[in-house]
């Protein structure tokens, strides 16, 4: 049974990789409305998001920030389809402009291994597809549930020149060694990690259980790091790719600090297109001292 889902996901994405951005990104917004007009588990994870994250702003203003999350994340899902069914030259014509890309080739001429951050914020996967003009990375993912569509989509993704490993030890092992060879890794630093790999630190206002991997690449192998996301730009105009550096601070020997500073920049990339984050993900499930998962006293489906 779950081939068969799988097989109907790819046909599904398969599909839509061959209409245009446009059309894409309009399907992706009906399927955003529809997430909006129910009580979906995406909907309502977002509210109790927004609403840990945005406490000092007023209701109006959470709800609207709301609806255009929604409308941005259906997006997100409606591009699946051209960001893995597009040749990687046509996915290149879709980025706009590349803010700070001198901070990049900096760190590339280097001898040290580099670290880029790509928050869950705008398309991520048109990053991936740029950053593979400039270098080679290796990207840590978390396999999906149903097999068959997880090996497609380590197949697309590294049809763009990446190389993916699993959240495993294995995995992990495969960072540090191409951090220590002077390489570039991938990470999605905004994903909850099990209690005992991760710390607690503040982003957007919320003590938030944060990974304490990207503190230990680059204690062990000195590396640099990098922080990126692609922008969604209006009207089907393509995207934006924004560089940061990071903070001072990530590179203190307390992972406190470093996951403070780590969780700052991220917050930094948000603040520019919020409505593009995904809140739709659990980003709050454990709480500090055993305290109660919010999710289950808002009785999110």
């Amino acid at each position: 049974m779950n081939s068969l889902i799988g097989y109907l996901m790819i046909g599904a994405i398969k599909l839509m990789g061959l209409v245009s951005l446009p059309t894409a990104q309009r399907i992706g917004r009906l399927l955003g409305k529809r997430l909006a007009s129910k009580r979906t588990r995406s909907r309502e994870v977002a509210r109790v998001n927004l609403a840990m994250c945005f406490a000092d702003k007023s209701e109006d203003y959470r709800e609207t920030l709301l609806y255009d999350t929604l409308i941005q994340n259906g997006m997100t899902g409606g591009e699946m389809g051209p960001m893995w069914g597009y040749s990687h030259e046509k996915l290149l014509t879709m980025v706009r402009k590349v803010h700070n890309q001198e901070l990049l080739e900096q760190k590339l001429a280097d001898d040290r291994g580099l670290l880029f951050m790509s928050p869950h914020l705008g398309n991520w996967e048109i990053v991936s597809a740029w950053l593979a003009t400039l270098t080679s990375a290796t990207i840590m993912y978390r396999p999906a549930k149903v097999k068959n569509f997880s090996d497609w989509m380590v197949s697309r993704r590294e049809a763009v020149g990446a190389e993916l490993v699993p959240t495993t030890g294995g995995g992990v092992k495969a960072l540090f060694a191409t951090l220590n060879a002077g390489k570039v890794v991938g990470f999605l630093p905004d994903q909850e990690p099990k209690r005992e790999r991760g710390v607690f630190a503040p982003f957007m206002g919320v003590e938030t259980l944060t990974p304490t991997l990207p503190h230990q690449m680059i204690r062990e192998t000195g590396c640099q790091v990098i922080y990126a996301f692609g922008e969604r730009l209006p009207n089907a105009e393509g995207f934006d790719i924004h560089l940061f550096d990071a903070l001072p601070e990530q590179f203190d020997p307390d992972p406190v600090i470093s996951a403070t500073a780590m969780n700052q920049s991220i917050e930094n990339c948000v603040r520019l297109c919020p409505a593009q984050y995904q809140w739709t993900y659990k980003r709050f499930k454990r709480r500090p001292n055993d305290g109660i998962n919010p999710y289950k006293i808002a009785k999110v489906p």
